[in-house]
């Protein structure tokens, strides 16, 4: 009877290590308690350990020794690169199920440099947030930043924030309200304009000195629209700023063609290019001397950066060379901006003639 009982001891020693072994486990992969939602970022091509670290960092799992194969037992290893929200009440079985099918809390929305509140908009629209209600609060939100308190309330400016919804790309909640999104995106410009000291710059540096901080925001949304070149930005931003300071009556308008193509957007108006800048409107620059009363894109670091360091030249004409390199002539006089012209049509129609022969 011995060997029974040496059997029976041993298997009940080994049944008690089995319980141990798998409450330490569940002990592992549990998570302390948790009382609000905790959100994860899971990168792209994050191995089944690294998703177990990044788990064990927010506290959702105590340990991660065991995940990869709690994971692998669970037949859930396909998990899906994207941020999360993980609320109190769920469980690591809970978590690698929405990991698994993709079930993100947020929706990634991309704002390219150069877009205005319309584009961004609709694209918001497409992502299923509420289009009229963004373009409500983008003129009646309350200030979140000092720079909103200085924009001025021009009724000649249809919407308030326009340049200030800095481009970039953004996880947005899929409840996030209106006027959450667009403090996010302020609150992007507003990191922006700190890291280039432009407060410091506009109260001391010439040709902004004495220039508010919407003046140059304007300044760079025009600079953003026109340029296509990094190299560029700069040579036209001084541009712009020669045409400001410029006395004489026959190149004191900026007449710059994004503006009055921004009135294309504002109005709805389709027409040639020779018809749109004949239309009375705050925004051309055509009829209209000095700034437009506000930015006509939201502009990215580097023409922010241009309106803030322009290249200092005699330049007061520039017409784009149309010869696809996205390039510009730049001319002191108006003979040679003429010229200019006449070569940059013909740059036009060799385009034109080479595209239709290779079709």
């Amino acid at each position: 009877m011995k060997w029974f009982w040496r059997i029976f001891f041993t298997l009940v020693l080994l049944a008690g290590w089995g319980v141990l072994g798998y409450q330490f486990v569940f002990f592992t992969l549990g998570s302390p308690k948790r009382t609000a939602p905790v959100e994860v970022e899971l990168p792209k091509n994050t191995s089944l350990v690294q998703i177990g670290e990044i788990l064990q960092k927010k506290h959702l799992i105590r340990r991660s020794y065991f995940f990869r194969y709690y994971a692998a037992y669970k037949h859930k290893t396909n998990l899906q690169a994207g941020v999360y929200q993980i609320e109190p009440t769920e469980s690591l079985d809970d978590m690698l199920a929405k990991f698994q099918k993709g079930e993100q809390n947020t929706v990634k929305v991309t704002i390219p440099e150069g877009w205005n509140v319309m584009q961004i908009a609709n694209a918001l629209e497409q992502k299923g947030f509420d289009k009229e209600k963004f373009l409500y609060y983008l003129n009646n939100k309350k200030p979140k930043y000092e720079f909103e308190k200085e924009i001025p309330n021009n009724p000649a400016r249809k919407y308030k924030l326009e340049g200030y919804l800095y481009p970039a790309t953004y996880n947005f909640y899929k409840e996030e309200s209106p006027e959450e999104i667009i403090n996010e995106m302020l609150g992007e410009f507003a990191k922006h304009m700190e890291e280039l000291h432009a407060r410091d710059i506009l109260e001391s540096n010439p040709p902004m000195k004495g220039m508010t901080v919407d003046q140059w925001v304007t300044v760079a949304s025009m600079v953003e629209k026109e340029g296509k070149v990094k190299t560029e930005l700069p040579i036209i931003a001084g541009v712009i700023y020669n045409r400001l300071n410029n006395n004489d009556p026959k190149d004191d308008h900026l007449g710059i063609d994004a503006t009055f193509l921004y009135v294309e957007m504002l109005t709805g108006q389709k027409m040639p290019m020779h018809k749109l800048r004949k239309i009375p409107n705050p925004y051309n620059t055509y009829l209209n001397k000095g700034l437009p009363p506000g930015p006509i894109s939201n502009p990215g670091v580097q023409s922010l950066q241009a309106a803030l360091s322009p290249k200092k030249h005699p330049y007061i004409y520039y017409v784009a060379r149309s010869d696809g390199t996205g390039l510009h002539y730049f001319e002191t006089t108006v003979a040679e901006h003429n010229r200019d012209i006449a070569r940059s049509n013909a740059n036009e129609r060799k385009l034109k003639e080479k595209s239709s022969t290779a079709q």
